[in-house]
């Protein structure tokens, strides 16, 4: 019988508590520079890109962390939250979101009541008739800089910044990035009057802008921090960090096993330890290595089969045959021309595909004509599936 004292610390799928967070230091120290340089006046704006699972979600946790302890008024939010984009229902999204972030602030007596009041107020000017989140009479503005300028009237004094990270923001992107470009302009009449704004998309971003602009100006508005794989030495120290909180230690030798088996990707790695954690039997305090052997057992099979499901099993045809013939190769590394002789395709027939699918994450080109799938259990996983589906 499988007893703990204390819940299991490893949640894979859920952003890291500021606290737990590790790594990414140039990234944090960039974004630290970002916020002081708004905050006096000149505004730095930047992305956040990287695959699934990665960490971008508890990265914007952590910047959110650090934002308030800089006193700036920050807002997260997901643009999962709604079902089609505009560049009216955007605006009115977001500052709907500064309204929110008030109110909490309010119910904290972190701002004045007279604060909440004029916010409160504030919405942006649309056909559709809006309802106040408080009674009174509501203050309508022709846009969302008109807007976000009248806030900050309101907090100046008392914030030094309003920050947005905005989560699950790939779809900005879409319609040849025109909200992407619809937030720079923002951003630039806001710079206008040094209204200390910062606006951070995060996402499987690409960060391109309509063809023949090129994309550098949106890159210098958003310039994009890549979150990857944690380093050997940043997955030993979560793991560590982890642990202690629930009083178990761990092998040394361990590190480097958990490291080949994840390559360091977080929600891999957190499902791993998840999966040998649950292992432990009551009264052992130490993680060994026959409760990652019992986890190995299941780990791709089942504790990874969600996660993958959606680079695989949601693929189309022909991609799913590419994904096919990856897992087949030494790395799951594969070069176009081969991967055309083994399909019995042409070349320029699977370029679109191989484009899709590096979009979507499930395969990174790291070269000219060559490419791999992003982690290697991808394939094992594959091959699991296939071996189901002859049986």
């Amino acid at each position: 019988m499988i007893v703990h004292r204390l819940p299991n610390p490893f949640n894979p799928g859920s952003p890291v508590d500021p606290t737990d967070f590790v790594g990414r230091v140039s990234e944090l120290e960039n974004f630290k520079q970002k916020l002081m340089q708004t905050a006096n006046g000149s505004l730095a704006s930047m992305a956040v890109a990287g695959g699934y699972g990665v960490g971008k979600t508890s990265f914007l946790h952590k910047c959110k962390a650090i934002a308030e302890e800089h006193n700036a008024l920050a807002i997260y939010c997901s643009l999962n939250e709604i079902d089609e984009l505009s560049k009216e229902r955007l605006a009115t999204f977001l500052i709907r979101r500064v309204k929110e972030k008030v109110r909490e602030e309010k119910i904290l007596e972190r701002l004045s009541n007279e604060i909440f009041k004029v916010i409160q107020r504030i919405r942006i000017k649309t056909e559709k008739v809006e309802i106040s989140l408080v009674e009174g009479e509501e203050e309508a503005f022709p846009n969302l800089q008109s807007a976000l300028t009248a806030a900050w009237k309101a907090l100046k004094g008392t914030k030094n910044a309003i920050v947005f990270l905005i989560d699950e923001a790939r779809v900005l992107e879409r319609n040849r990035a025109e909200l992407l470009l619809y937030l720079r302009a923002v951003l630039e009449q806001l710079q206008i009057e040094r209204i200390p704004v910062m606006i951070i998309p995060a996402g499987k971003l690409t960060i391109t802008g309509p063809a023949g602009t090129g994309f550098s100006p949106l890159v210098r508005t958003f310039p994009p921090a890549v979150i990857e794989n944690f380093t050997e030495e940043e997955a030993a120290s979560f793991i560590t960090k982890k642990l202690k909180q629930v009083g178990i230690g761990v092998k040394e030798s361990i590190f480097e096993k958990v490291y080949n088996v994840t390559e360091g990707h977080p929600f891999v790695l957190t499902a791993y330890m998840n999966s040998a954690y649950s292992r432990l039997q009551s009264g052992q305090k130490k993680l060994e290595n026959l409760h990652f052997e019992a986890a190995d057992v299941d780990f791709v099979r089942v504790d990874l089969a969600p996660f993958f499901a959606r680079f695989y099993d949601q693929a189309g045809r022909i991609s799913r045959q590419v994904l096919s013939a990856m897992a087949d190769m030494p790395k799951g590394e594969i070069s176009l021309s081969e991967l055309a002789k083994k399909l019995g395709l042409e070349m320029n027939e699977l370029s679109p595909h191989l484009g899709k699918l590096v979009q979507d994450g499930s395969i990174i080109r790291i070269d000219r004509g060559k490419y791999k799938l992003f982690h290697h259990l991808l394939g094992e996983y594959i091959k699991n599936k296939q071996k189901k589906n002859r049986e």
